[in-house]
């Protein structure tokens, strides 16, 4: 359950459980590892709706939610048998073999502060992309978030293992590198004294193969010369940076303790553009936030409307005790947030078309991932589609052609999400 973090978590953990333990579906399983997330109320709600679920299971609960959790949730909960905390992580092998005679296992710690690190890996994505995460935890401050109490300090991963764990990938088939931390952009701040993306970048790019590196979640304060230059650089780096901004209006920016002048937000998307003028641009935003009229709500449809961005997820402010926004006065009501999550969506699903649109007639190098036998088509992405959260290009060919491969196709149509294409 989760975000790609989760899902990199999990293929470590997998790689480390005992060599007799047999993977299967969840029906026919009698331990279910469960890594939950916790960021939002709905994100937990949804985990004690699983736990139901798993009744007559044994479970083994990892992730966000074991932080939150005490022992008597193994009262509430007798399908609940062990509860992990990332820094026993290393330890899952025996705490499977435990669970497995019947042990209860609570292995709760403070997050560490320095990253620990899980070797191996036991991939569970589509074969032709992988996740590798490079950092924990955060050291930002945002007034909505609960990932720094949740996760801890920011701690960099060690780059040599980054990259060991990069080349075994690339011998595997994998043909996208997708870098994942909670802020890419200060990796290596913590180890080595100094923003380390870049060099990361170059390292990456120097192994031998045919594939592509996409980052996830660079905070516009930590784009600058060098990172602009090393994207640029490459044909393996993705033009492609997922900047979470929240808002477009100061007041609201200015209270969740994110960057306000909106003017050098601007100039940075400038900048990047005008660096990288194929660059493609994702960002996340809140809607709904304490204290936000109609007056900032409008703002904020201003500035999608000014930056045209090519992808944006758009949420409703979740109030979570714990955070500074909690107890923020002005707290907007269920329904308007709906109703501007609705607007948001119309509009920027209106831009991602016209942007869509302008690709019709060119050729495009794409990854070939899987065959829809609905669509009797390939399914394939570019560099401006991250997958899971992006749109997809829909690709007929005649003849039958090869998955996890890079093809040269020609955009034929466009829709607001998605791309049509034919093998050229």
């Amino acid at each position: 359950m989760g975000c790609p973090k989760n899902t990199a978590d999990t293929e470590s953990l997998l790689a480390k459980l005992p060599n007799d333990v047999v993977l299967t579906n969840v029906g026919m399983a009698d331990i279910v590892i469960l890594n939950t997330c916790a960021f939002l109320k709905t994100a937990r709600n949804e985990v004690y709706e699983k736990l139901k679920i798993l009744k007559g299971k044994k479970v083994v609960l990892l992730g966000c939610m074991a932080g939150l959790l005490k022992e008597d949730e193994f009262k509430a909960y007798p399908q609940l048998y062990a509860i992990v905390s990332g820094v026993h992580y290393p330890e899952i092998s025996d705490i499977v073999k435990s669970v497995d005679i019947c042990k209860k296992i609570y292995a709760v710690s403070p997050e560490p502060i320095k990253y620990v690190e899980m070797e191996g890996k036991f991939p569970i994505t589509n074969p032709s992309y992988a996740y590798i995460k490079i950092a924990e935890g955060c050291n930002n401050a945002c007034s909505f978030c609960l990932i720094p109490r949740l996760k801890g300090v920011y701690r960099s991963r060690p780059l040599k293992s980054i990259i060991d764990e990069a080349k075994y990938l690339i011998k595997t088939g994998v043909k996208e590198i997708i870098l994942v931390a909670q802020d890419c952009g200060y990796y290596g701040v913590d180890l080595y004294g100094r923003r380390m993306l870049p060099e990361l970048l170059r390292k990456l790019c120097s192994l031998k193969g045919d594939f592509w590196i996409r980052v996830l979640y660079v905070y516009p304060e930590r784009i600058d010369d060098k990172l602009l230059k090393v994207i640029k650089s490459s044909f393996k780096i993705c033009h492609y940076l997922d900047i979470p901004l929240q808002h477009g209006d100061p007041k609201i920016l200015k209270s969740m303790r994110r960057p306000y002048e909106i003017s050098k937000t601007l100039d940075k998307i400038r900048y990047i553009r005008e660096m990288i003028p194929d660059i493609i641009l994702r960002t996340s935003m809140i809607v709904g936030f304490p204290g936000e009229t109609d007056k900032e709500f409008n703002n904020f449809l201003h500035f999608l409307k000014k930056i045209q961005f090519d992808h944006v997820g758009v949420f409703e402010y979740s109030r979570e005790k714990g955070t500074d926004a909690y107890n923020l006065p002005n707290q907007v009501s269920d329904a308007t947030k709906k109703l501007r999550r609705h607007k948001a969506m119309l509009l920027q699903q209106k831009i991602s078309f016209e942007r869509n649109k302008s690709l019709i007639g060119l050729t495009q190098r794409i990854l070939i991932e899987q065959y829809d036998k609905t669509k009797k088509a390939y399914i394939g992405r570019n560099m401006r589609f991250a997958p899971e959260i992006d749109g997809q290009i829909i690709v007929k060919s005649k003849s039958s052609i090869k998955l996890n491969q890079f093809y040269d196709v020609i955009i034929v149509k466009a829709e607001p999400y998605d791309l049509n294409a034919s093998i050229t």
